[in-house]
């Protein structure tokens, strides 16, 4: 029934509560990224320190500075600004309310802020713009400046003669480019972004909205001035063209055009900024420019361009014919500076006597014996063998994982040494996620496996790493999550029920930790939380210490392990990378500086420092630090240095190309070297000539560059051993040798061809040749290849045999086979003497039948019946070991799989399991109940 009352009655406005609404949501969301981020940076500076401030506090000065630069206006007669320009006209057309209305329009030649004003939005836009102009390393070499210290600033001068010097004679790079290096890759590149940035905003942009402004209102009025506006476009292409003019002077290709091109864009921009004046002042009387000056101008820059391309040109085409002539001083100049960049002059040399040295029946024992040193030193367990040799070492472990293996040294042996990360184990449900990854999984309880690199053996890390937790690594749940407890927790929900004690992490209290993390609030709502952040190694050092760099390419710079003998650290290089496409004669070629290295601690993060460099940046760098660095490397630490893999790998490629000074040769490209493909850093112990005993080294082989034979032009060393780690010598095979010393391509073909591991190679089933690594062995050049049984997805690698190939090539390939180092290297002498040698096949392979045989008597010996079912059919299936059986060698891989199975998931009253045939593999497994489902666990046996 209507109701008069009700009609008459206010609609409420929901609307109002809507918006209210909106606005609280949007403040919510606003309120609680900003305080998190605070409570991050609080939680940064209590932990941190200075550390954590002070790239802050470079940061910022440098924003302030280059923004600064890049756009404050010190114009107070005029008071411009565009931004407020703008913002007046859109103001004045929304009151308007007609678009089409003109007379709010204001030129922006008289917009003008009040002094006040512009003096604060001066201010305030430096401010609210410097984040956007940070630059850490111009920060810090500006402060460094400040204080009294010299960059190379007094210099800078010269570096305008450079383009207008030809001369052959490289002093010019080194007495002239070279002191100027520091300024040239740390404060100009900046600055000369911050000017640039300037002359667009008030060159480019100011006289745009200058003529657009003016044409509007002009035009209205009926009076547009066509010849005002074309000064002010003369004045910013003249502009433009005196900054490109100036900026060629920093340039990294400078060649004998150079100095036409400045020179021709200096005389247009003279011109356009002149014709900019003439215009302005005759644009007081005149409209229209006339067609006589506009053919003059027209005339006068098309003669500059020709005149000045004509010479480039010309010049282009004589340096074709006459590339020494012309290009010659310049590629010396740029010879000069890369070998400055990559030290290449503290590069040794030697030449390499590569001979085939005749050797006695009667003398190969002596020379065997008197080379037992370097026999015994024989890398023969490269990485993927290591690795799936120590992966069944994890065993059943289901939250650990590997993260990477690295070649590491105790004692004068060498190890590849397994790292392991945390990962999630696939059993925990999503409700558990959360406090599994944050409070359980929080560490690796042993990080660290182990295996001989010389034997294969499997050595006990607790011998080398008394500390194996890791809380701070690479990888894994340590990568991904950061962790956190109870401060004054009575139980422990970590692994292993283990109650951390470092120093790692910060404790936080309500409210903080309810911000920092909102389950916080309703778990611990009144205790303090001790949280462990940053524990991916490369995140926490990007964090305190950004000015280095820590990935090359797609992976991470590579860590080591290493102990004081109680505690363990990762040791990482600090490199830091320069900009030097600035650098005259740089060929744009990044400059690298080993600064020192980071120790940091598995168990609590902590950092420490060691400065190793002498360079300028070095010297800046300590100057900032100098309290939290250190010019000392620990005795402990000497016998377990190791180079950076990344460094060694950037100076060789420099080498490969700089290491040629001749001119001549360096245009004629005939003598350049490559690093052969998919060959990496072989890290050994090594005997090379010069050495009188064997030093552990870090050794690159190189190729001709294009060249039809895949021989090798010498190798690269690097020393490990401190205080020469660092030293680099290169054994250069002369050109004109006789005799070859053959690549690794070529060594795998020889090693092919041989009909004894032919032989072989019909007998091992899928067998994969490892490193092949060159050593010399007393006078003699020799491979020794490692050849494993299996392949490198292998669940078990064994040895196979041994390659001993003469890297000496006269036309005539030696190969010994071996079970040993010492016996392929004996066949190889007899090779060499013309003694045929028996027995060079070094493995016996076994049948299928008695591989079966000797696999049933393992379970015979245990009590164990063996069961021949007709089919399978277990609703879940788990491989838990895959091994080969080819020869006796293997038979401790079965057995140990057979008692993983055994030991594992039989029963103590169950004794027998199931016996299958799958094609060339026998399986073993014990069928369990798993909450009312069968599961079968089994091991397969690859019998051929």
């Amino acid at each position: 029934m209507w109701d008069q009352s009700a009609e008459d009655k206010p609609k409420q406005d929901i609307s109002r509560y809507i918006r209210f609404g909106l606005f609280a949501l949007i403040g919510v969301v606003i309120f609680t990224l900003i305080s998190n981020q605070t409570i991050v940076i609080l939680m940064n500076i209590d932990e941190f320190s200075e550390l954590f401030t002070k790239p802050i506090y470079y940061a910022m000065f440098s924003g302030i500075v280059l923004s600064a630069i890049a756009l404050i206006r010190v114009d107070m007669r005029k008071r411009e600004s565009v931004i407020w320009w703008v913002f007046a006209i859109g103001i004045s057309f929304i009151k308007s309310e007609a678009f089409e209305s003109r007379q709010a329009l204001v030129k922006y030649r008289d917009f003008k802020l009040n002094k006040t004003n512009f003096a604060i939005w001066q201010i305030t836009k430096v401010l609210l713009l410097a984040p956007l102009f940070t630059n850490l390393l111009f920060g810090m070499a500006s402060l460094y400046v400040i204080d009294g210290n010299d960059l190379g600033i007094g210099s800078l001068s010269k570096i305008f003669y450079l383009p207008f010097i030809t001369s052959p004679d490289p002093i010019i790079a080194e007495q002239l480019v070279i002191p100027m290096i520091p300024s040239l890759t740390l404060l100009i590149p900046p600055l000369l972004g911050a000017i640039g940035i300037r002359l667009m905003l008030y060159v480019g942009i100011r006289n745009i909205a200058h003529i657009a402004s003016s044409y509007v209102v002009d035009s209205s009025e009926g009076r547009p001035k066509f010849l005002f506006y074309l000064s002010i476009i003369e004045l910013m292409v003249g502009v433009g063209l005196l900054w490109t003019s100036f900026n060629m002077f920093f340039t990294y290709d400078i060649d004998y055009n150079t100095k036409y091109a400045i020179v021709g864009s200096a005389l247009l921009g003279a011109a356009f900024i002149a014709w900019s004046f003439i215009d302005r002042s005759r644009s007081k009387i005149i409209i229209l420019p006339s067609k006589r000056n506009m053919y003059i101008r027209l005339l006068t820059l098309v003669s500059i361009a020709i005149v000045v391309g004509s010479i480039m040109a010309v010049n282009n085409s004589i340096a074709d014919a006459k590339k020494i002539e012309y290009m010659g001083p310049y590629t010396a100049q740029e010879i000069a500076v890369n070998r400055y960049f990559a030290e290449l002059d503290d590069v040794k040399e030697i030449k390499y006597d590569v001979n085939l040295f005749a050797t006695q029946q009667s003398s190969i024992r002596s020379i065997v014996e008197d080379n037992q040193d370097v026999l015994t030193k024989i890398r023969l367990w490269d990485w993927s063998a290591a690795f799936t040799k120590l992966k069944p070492e994890i065993g059943l472990i289901p939250y650990v994982d590997f993260q990477d293996s690295d070649i590491i040294r105790f004692n004068n042996t060498l190890y590849w040494s397994a790292a392991m990360k945390p990962i999630l184990p696939s059993s925990v449900t999503a409700d558990n996620r959360w406090y599994a990854q944050h409070l359980v999984y929080t560490h690796v309880p042993n990080g660290f496996l182990m295996l001989n690199a010389h034997s294969g053996d499997i050595a006990n890390s607790d011998n080398f790493f008394q500390q194996r937790r890791i809380y701070y690594g690479e990888g894994g749940l340590i990568g991904e999550v950061w962790s956190a407890f109870p401060a004054d927790r009575e139980v422990s929900d970590e692994l292993g029920e283990f109650f951390y004690n470092g120093n790692g992490g910060v404790t936080i209290t309500p409210p903080i930790s309810w911000i920092f993390e909102s389950n916080f609030l309703l778990s611990y709502p009144d205790k303090a939380i001790h949280v462990m952040r940053y524990k991916d190694i490369h995140e926490r050092m990007s964090l305190l210490y950004p000015y280095f760099e820590y990935h090359f390419g797609n992976r991470n710079v590579d860590v080591l392990p290493v102990t004081d003998g109680s505690n363990t650290y990762w040791l990482m290089p600090l490199l830091v990378k320069l900009d030097t496409s600035n650098v005259p004669w740089s060929a744009n070629n990044p400059m690298y500086r080993l600064v020192g290295y980071a120790m940091l601690d598995t168990f609590d993060g902590t950092p420490t420092v060691m400065i190793k460099g002498d360079d300028f940046f070095t010297n800046m760098f300590v100057d900032g630090y100098q309290e939290h660095v250190t010019r000392e490397i620990p005795a402990w630490l000497h016998s377990q240095l190791r180079f950076p893999e990344e460094f060694f790998w950037w100076k060789v490629n420099m080498y490969n190309f700089y290491h040629v000074t001749d001119v001549a040769t360096f245009i004629g490209a005939r003598e350049f070297f490559e690093i052969p493909v998919e060959l990496s850093t072989y890290y050994i112990f090594a005997k090379p000539p010069g050495f009188d005993k064997t030093t552990y080294l870090g050794l690159l082989s190189l190729e001709l560059r294009g060249a039809a034979g895949q021989n090798l032009a010498g190798y690269m060393v690097v020393r490990n051993d401190y205080p020469h780690d660092g030293e680099m010598i290169f054994y250069e095979v002369p050109l004109d040798s006789k005799t070859k010393l053959l690549g690794p391509t070529a060594i795998r073909q020889a090693l092919d061809r041989d009909p004894d591991f032919a032989q072989l190679k019909t007998l091992l089933r899928n067998p994969r040749i490892g490193d092949n690594i060159i050593y010399r062995i007393g006078q003699n050049d020799v491979y020794f290849m490692p050849v494993y049984t299996a392949g490198a997805g292998g669940v078990v690698t064994q040895l196979g045999t041994v390659a001993a190939v003469g890297a000496a090539f006269t036309g005539e390939y030696f190969v010994g086979l071996g079970k040993t180092v010492e016996e392929a290297f004996r066949a190889y002498l007899a090779k060499l003497a013309g003694v045929s040698t028996p027995g060079t096949t070094p493995v016996k392979i076994l049948d299928r039948a008695t591989k079966i045989t000797n696999i049933l008597k393992l379970f015979e010996d245990k009590n164990i019946s063996v069961l021949k079912p007709t089919t399978i059919a277990a609703p879940l299936t788990f491989q838990e070991q895959e091994v080969i059986y080819d020869t006796d060698e293997d038979f401790e891989n079965v057995e140990r799989g057979i008692n993983i199975l055994i030991d594992g998931w039989l029963s103590a009253d169950t004794t027998r399991v199931l016996m299958w045939d799958d094609e060339e593999k026998v399986n073993f497994g014990v069928a369990t109940i798993s909450d009312g489902i069968t599961e079968l666990h089994y091991v397969s046996i690859e019998v051929g």
